[in-house]
């Protein structure tokens, strides 16, 4: 799957990966929000998805804590929709062209910035109704089983729930990676990957791991406001270039 790199990719590969898992670490996700567009001009959707598996599960595991297991209580509703969905959309990732997929991925990627920016938010009287839950977590899986892009969508809802810094980490991160089974799962079955292609994921692990350690220093100093629109910019530039690139 991944034979035949040349140097100008595993340059580009390094670099999106680094980024993605610098930005995962100031502001609770991002990785893949990060590192497919930029992967999506060296790779296509299906490489650059299988690259970010050992990177995904590493980053979000580092971030859960499960001793705060009554805190996970507050998303069982949307994760149990989100699994649901993830199951869906994997299935039709598969089935869709590569080029529609990286349509869709820019078109997430400017949308996840134009909700950050007017600081969408649902209301709390939705967020207690369960049915609400689940159905919302279905269309965030549906959407990222297509694109692996959820965590904009899911951190939306948990931005209304209004959280604390550390709890809203804590749950993103939980929710992100229960996805990774069946995203995974799916994707195994319908494509044939080689020993030497997991050793190459494995291997992106280290830079993806050290750069959400520097992302954690600045979580701490740096006002996460700032950071946020920064990136969020520079990822609209991206999304844009993504679908003019695949139109």
């Amino acid at each position: 799957m991944l034979a035949n790199l040349d140097i100008n990719s595993i340059i580009l590969i390094f670099l999106a990966i680094s980024l993605g898992g610098f930005v995962k670490g100031v502001i609770s996700f991002g990785l893949p929000l990060v590192a497919l567009p930029i992967l999506s001009f060296a790779l296509n959707p299906k490489q650059a998805i299988f690259l970010l598996f050992f990177t995904v599960i590493a980053v979000n595991l580092r971030e859960i804590k499960f001793k705060n297991f009554e805190s996970y209580k507050k998303v069982t509703f949307l994760s149990l929709g989100v699994f649901t969905g993830i199951i869906i959309g994997s299935i039709l990732f598969h089935k869709i062209e590569d080029n529609i997929i990286s349509q869709l991925i820019g078109f997430m990627i400017v949308l996840a910035a134009i909700i950050n920016f007017t600081n969408f938010t649902i209301e709390r009287r939705f967020l207690l109704n369960k049915y609400f839950s689940m159905s919302y977590g279905l269309f965030c899986g549906i959407i990222g089983g297509i694109t692996t892009l959820v965590g904009p969508l899911i951190a939306v809802y948990l931005v209304s729930l209004k959280l604390e810094k550390e709890e809203f980490s804590e749950l993103i991160s939980l929710t992100i990676f229960t996805c990774l089974l069946p995203i995974y799962s799916v994707f195994f079955i319908y494509q044939p990957v080689l020993f030497n292609d997991f050793l190459i994921s494995l291997s992106l692990v280290i830079p993806a791991v050290l750069m959400q350690m520097l992302g954690f220093k600045i979580r701490k100093n740096l006002p996460q406001n700032i950071f946020k629109k920064i990136i969020l910019i520079i990822l609209t530039i991206i999304g844009t270039m993504v679908i003019y690139k695949n139109w």
